[in-house]
């Protein structure tokens, strides 16, 4: 049900010319282990079509929470749309001026996952956000995200762009533990 509901959203922002990428569980998902997760989040570039808009063309499926939130990490505006076939949410996140925040949407890449083509970020982007929201967050979750993503993906990962990223956010010491926990596994 949870890919039905993420398709379908993927579906409207595609038809409605909309710029996005998933991100969160389910990027790392497709560069990891995969894991269950009770929502999903995307990146979006609405540019010329409001929010509004996009609640719309999911409708009757999808519910907008009529109160936007703000995420602490990137500074940016987070919506929330309910999958109302299920207790699924969806968290829309408008891309922010945040410089990692461009960068990774400039980046990112279509690939196949969940049967289908789809836009999320490129491997390197996973891991300097997950250490990025594990830094602020302390979440187990994030922690294990990176863990996985690492373990699979290790020689496929451009390091040095990781590390200058870590570095301008005061991370880097932190992914260095993860990578030391990830050779001793």
């Amino acid at each position: 049900m949870s890919d039905d509901a993420v398709l379908a959203v993927i579906d409207a922002l595609e038809e409605l010319a909309i710029g996005y990428m998933l991100v969160g569980s389910f990027s790392t998902n497709a560069y990891g282990m995969p894991r269950s997760t009770e929502d999903a989040d995307f990146v979006v570039q609405l540019g010329e079509t409001a929010i509004a808009t996009l609640a719309s063309r999911l409708k009757p499926s999808f519910t907008l929470d009529p109160q936007s939130g703000f995420e602490m990490v990137t500074a940016t505006t987070k919506y929330i749309l309910q999958y109302n076939e299920t207790a699924f949410t969806i968290e829309l996140f408008l891309l922010s001026s945040d410089p990692h925040d461009l960068a990774r949407f400039e980046r990112r890449r279509r690939i196949a996952h969940l049967g289908r083509s789809i836009v999320v970020p490129s491997v390197e982007d996973v891991v300097v956000t997950k250490v990025r929201w594990l830094h602020s967050q302390h979440r187990a979750k994030d922690r294990e995200d990176l863990e996985n993503v690492i373990g699979v993906q290790r020689a496929n990962i451009d390091w040095k762009y990781v590390h200058r990223w870590c570095d301008e956010h005061g991370t880097r010491e932190l992914l260095d533990e993860i990578l030391n926990a990830v050779d001793e596994v």
